[in-house]
């Protein structure tokens, strides 16, 4: 597979998997912002957590306002990460490999791409928020769907999976984090945003009978075996993509990324929650931000860059390629 082909399938399935954690994140805290919806000031000190755990420095609440912030994020051009955004960059990645995809997976995605294009999305939100963000999480499942169905399961697939894996694990691990920017303990329904905004709440009731509790809901969205947005899920399946797509024996390593990706394991399958409240929930999860962050480069590095172009760029300089590639 040409790398170039790789690197838009990746990028592709990261873009529309970042649509989807958007629009549950937007769905789930406009539901719980509406208790502060008569103080402007209680907005926006609840929404600030939120943006500081998705690292938003483009949209600034002083100037959007609280009530305004859903639809910044649905709809700016401005911020690189909205829905709108990312949506339009997924589509200009799968344009760009139209190959590669099924008729099926090609009309999903290009008719929600038109949708916000042509105005119908900006129609939609006016007639109620929550059709339009249903909407997006839906199309998201379908095209995931489609893409395991209608897709055969060689080297693209491969790198489809390992760029909604990476994102996934990502996004599961901020909406963690946002519990631990908050000016007190972490509510009953601050817990329950959470688990919603990772599709976990029945999961969780199942596994802990309704026992919901920090160490509980921590415990469940890290460690869980079988809960495919819990980190540990997410990943063992990244370990296995990679591993897949190089050919190396799992437990070994043939790459930076794979090297990176087995200890991000090794830390999830050889750690108890005991230890890491005790070095610290936030501490943990910056911790494994930064090594996600670091392996997309690596990925990067190995199958889109040519050896000669490594040699010939320093670290920063490579990243900057990498962002920039994805900004065209």
């Amino acid at each position: 597979m040409l790398s170039r082909v790789a690197d838009n399938l990746y990028w592709m399935s990261r873009y529309i998997e970042r649509a989807e954690g958007m629009a549950r994140m937007i769905q789930v805290n406009q539901s719980l912002a509406l208790e502060y919806a008569d103080n402007d000031e209680q907005l926006k000190e609840f929404w600030q957590p939120v943006l500081k755990s998705i690292c938003i420095d483009e949209v600034h609440l002083e100037e959007v306002g609280g009530r305004k912030i859903g639809k910044t994020l649905i709809f700016s051009e401005a911020y690189g990460n909205s829905i709108r955004s990312s949506i339009y960059m997924a589509r200009e990645n799968a344009r760009m490999v139209r190959d590669q995809l099924s008729e099926e997976l090609w009309l999903e995605l290009n008719n929600i791409y038109l949708f916000f294009r042509d105005g119908g999305a900006e129609e939609l939100y006016e007639q109620g928020s929550d059709h339009l963000l249903d909407r997006i999480s839906r199309f998201s499942l379908v095209f995931q769907g489609l893409s395991d169905a209608t897709i055969p399961h060689g080297e693209g697939w491969r790198f489809l999976t390992l760029g909604k894996y990476l994102e996934r694990t990502d996004q599961t691990s901020r909406m963690l984090d946002t519990l631990n920017f908050r000016n007190k303990a972490p509510s009953r329904s601050d817990l329950m945003s959470v688990l919603r905004c990772c599709i976990a709440l029945s999961a969780f009731r199942q596994q802990f009978r309704g026992n919901l509790s920090l160490q509980n809901v921590a415990n469940f969205l890290l460690f869980s075996e079988d809960f495919p947005r819990s980190i540990r899920f997410c990943i063992r399946t990244i370990d296995h993509s990679l591993h897949t797509i190089s050919g190396s024996p799992s437990g070994t390593f043939y790459n930076e990324a794979e090297r990176l990706t087995g200890s991000a394991l090794a830390m999830v399958n050889f750690t108890n929650l005991e230890q890491v409240m005790e070095k610290g929930l936030h501490e943990t999860l910056d911790e494994l931000q930064t090594n996600l962050i670091e392996i997309g480069q690596r990925v990067f590095e190995t199958y889109v860059l040519l050896p000669s172009e490594i040699k010939s760029l320093g670290e920063s300089d490579a990243a900057q390629l990498a962002q920039a590639q994805q900004q065209q």
